[in-house]
């Protein structure tokens, strides 16, 4: 048997790649649609790599006919910044590929679908006050958040309808190198990531701004340990991700990440429509994760940037 990941070259698919390629249990299929593989630099003799348009049902159908996975890890798609600049497009990338995707799982009985959904689900004037728990209510205004809670609820009837193993992740802000797509919460990678390069960086958030962060490495390990955990297990079938703890302000790792470049060059100019999306902080409970498949971070803030720092130090081919 073996695994389709789909957007497997990007920031989180890429790490998942490496768990699944490093235990070599399964062949591992990789699609990407840009045709950059360099996060995946070592590992890609290891891989089959296939072009796909997570826009063009047909693709999707053929690939998953041609390879029979096992599992599928679907983590492509258009990010939130793009999204709202072409919300078609979106929706033909995000939902009308999800949609398919499943289809053709159903159709070629694939046995497990691991889906990456976000927090921006959560992203809307209407959702209720207080922690952001698995049974929060969901009705984001952006239009990423809306094609990822279509996946979410179309992956629970295929799961419920058809007894397909759907499961998935809301991921939040990922923390990480090399990522060059602007997004409301990307000042979260390159508060550290340009400091570290030589470059001065203006945070578009005031100091205080906090969101739930999880660090990429540990991103990708949660995928693959909610696809090895017992089917008995899953119940939530979509979970909350928590991450770094306490959770940081973005002042807190401006002063962490100029106690480890020196003559970092980071001040702070809040964009007020930005800002709107950040009104208060809600912490983003996981506590289903935790008690169902053992989700349980390691990286603080602190261990986090000493990471991200060795990540660019040690393997530049990576995120260059």
């Amino acid at each position: 048997m073996t695994v389709l990941v789909t957007g497997g070259a990007g920031f989180i698919g890429a790490e998942v790649v490496r768990l699944l390629v490093e235990r070599g249990d399964e062949p591992v299929h990789v699609t990407s649609h840009s045709g950059n593989v360099q996060r995946l630099h070592g590992v890609t003799d290891q891989v089959t790599l296939h072009t796909l348009d997570l826009a063009d049902p047909a693709q999707i159908d053929a690939l998953v006919a041609e390879v029979r996975p096992r599992a599928v890890y679907h983590l492509g798609a258009m990010l939130s910044g793009p999204s709202e600049q072409d919300p078609q497009a979106c929706i033909r990338t995000n939902a009308y590929c999800t949609h398919a995707l499943l289809e053709a799982a159903r159709v070629n009985e694939v046995e497990q679908f691991l889906f990456a959904s976000s927090i921006g689900t959560f992203v809307g004037s209407d959702t209720p006050e207080g922690p952001r728990t698995d049974r929060t209510l969901q009705r984001p205004d952006v239009i990423y958040g809306v094609t990822k809670v279509f996946g979410e609820q179309l992956g629970r009837y295929y799961r419920k309808k058809y007894g397909l193993d759907f499961r998935g992740i809301r991921y939040p802000g990922i923390v990480g190198p090399g990522v060059t797509t602007w997004s409301l919460a990307q000042w979260t990678c390159w508060v550290i990531e340009k400091p570290a390069l030589g470059e001065p960086f203006t945070v578009w958030t005031d100091p205080d701004t906090r969101i739930t962060l999880v660090y990429f490495k540990e991103a990708g390990a949660a995928m693959v340990q909610l696809a090895d955990a017992p089917l008995t297990a899953i119940e939530t079938i979509n979970y909350n991700l928590g991450g770094v703890q306490p959770t940081p302000s973005a002042g807190r790792l401006a002063d962490a990440v100029r106690a480890r470049v020196p003559g970092a060059r980071i001040d702070f100019e809040p964009d007020p429509a930005i800002m709107a999306f950040f009104p208060t902080f809600h912490e983003l409970d996981d506590s289903c994760a935790r008690a169902e498949w053992g989700w349980s971070p390691r990286f603080d803030h602190e261990a986090m940037i000493e990471d991200f720092l060795a990540e660019l130090r040690d393997h530049p081919e990576r995120y260059g």
